[in-house]
């Protein structure tokens, strides 16, 4: 494993800074993906090439929480 500078280190943690404060003051999801990007980015500069993690992932369906079977129909929620 070849380490990487410390100029590198530097620059990768400052992205991830940077990402991590636009998702903060955003709350925009796909600035909150970019930082979890920018993290793993950082991570990878330490774990072993077999151990990296994959900096982008495969779509999923997202799940949406059924809130018509919490409440009954027409019920106003308080």
């Amino acid at each position: 494993m070849t380490m990487a500078s410390i100029d590198e280190q530097i620059a990768v943690w400052n992205g991830y800074c940077e990402a991590k404060r636009r998702a903060d003051k955003t709350l925009n999801f796909e600035d909150g993906v970019e930082a979890i990007r920018a993290w793993k980015q950082f991570a990878n500069l330490y774990f072993p090439e077999d151990r990296q993690l994959p900096l982008t992932q495969q779509p999923r369906k997202v799940a949406i929480f059924p809130i018509h079977k919490t409440q009954a129909p027409g019920e106003k929620r308080p």
